[in-house]
């Protein structure tokens, strides 16, 4: 999602010889978590979507087509590599160049997908001109406002990552352009590209994560791996909500 050549090609070749990578917080390899998926829109303040025109930028393995199908949506993926098999209602494009008319879809969904633009300002500004008025954005990316951040600076300083290659996922298998991205990142970007703040909110699952992303580590001993992702469910959805900076994970809802 860059329209640099270089790193275009850098990316399309990470994730073809990595699929086990195209992932999220509601899964994105093998199949989703769409109950999560629900929970999290209800808590930002999305309706059940029905009768949508539907665009998913970094749509992945398209797990999301058949659900709004169901939903009388219609809906378009936007990928940099086409999915294995039913490839219709794709489109291999990049972020900040969208090959689609203004003002054409009610809901964009972008999922994971954020944090490897190369230039994020240019890819807020075609949500912002694709998305009909009165649409909605659903926005998910990494957070690395929180003690991940910190890990992250560390490790591609001194820790013999390259720059934008770091994260806590696949066992810090490193990535290919995972930007740093934070809470007044996004922001700012998003209000410069005129959308209007909705709701932000962390992630519960993956709050240990940003906090301790040694856990996500091989060989971390599960006696402390264990009370970390199960302790205190309670709490962690409160601090999800109230601290969403503490996760590994952000969600966003935004307005045009």
């Amino acid at each position: 999602m860059t329209s640099d050549p270089d790193s275009l090609r850098c990316l399309q070749a990470f994730y073809t010889a990595h699929p086990e990578m195209v992932s999220s917080p509601f899964g994105g390899v093998s199949g989703y978590d769409f109950a999560l998926l629900e929970r999290i829109w209800r808590d930002l303040g999305l309706n059940e979507p029905r009768a949508l025109r539907v665009l998913e930028v970094g749509c992945g393995r398209a797990f999301l087509r058949d659900y709004f199908k169901e939903r009388d949506c219609e809906y378009l993926g936007v990928d940099l590599i086409a999915p294995e098999g039913d490839r219709t209602a794709i489109v291999l494009a990049e972020a900040g160049a969208l090959p689609l008319a203004d003002e054409t879809f009610d809901l964009l969904i972008c999922i994971e997908a954020y944090e490897h633009f190369s230039g994020p300002e240019r890819a807020a500004l075609e949500f912002q001109r694709v998305l009909a008025p009165g649409g909605n954005l659903f926005l998910s990316t990494p957070n690395y406002g929180n003690v991940a951040g910190l890990v992250k600076r560390w490790m591609e300083r001194f820790g013999g990552y390259d720059q934008n290659t770091w994260a806590p996922f696949g066992g810090w298998t490193p990535q290919a352009h995972e930007h740093f991205v934070t809470h007044s990142s996004v922001l700012r970007t998003f209000h410069s590209a005129g959308f209007r703040k909705g709701k932000r909110l962390g992630c519960e699952t993956d709050l240990h994560l940003g906090l301790c992303p040694w856990a996500a580590l091989p060989g971390f001993p599960e006696r402390l791996l264990f009370p970390l992702q199960r302790a205190f469910p309670v709490l962690r959805r409160w601090l999800a909500r109230r601290i969403p900076t503490l996760s590994l994970h952000q969600f966003w809802r935004w307005e045009k």
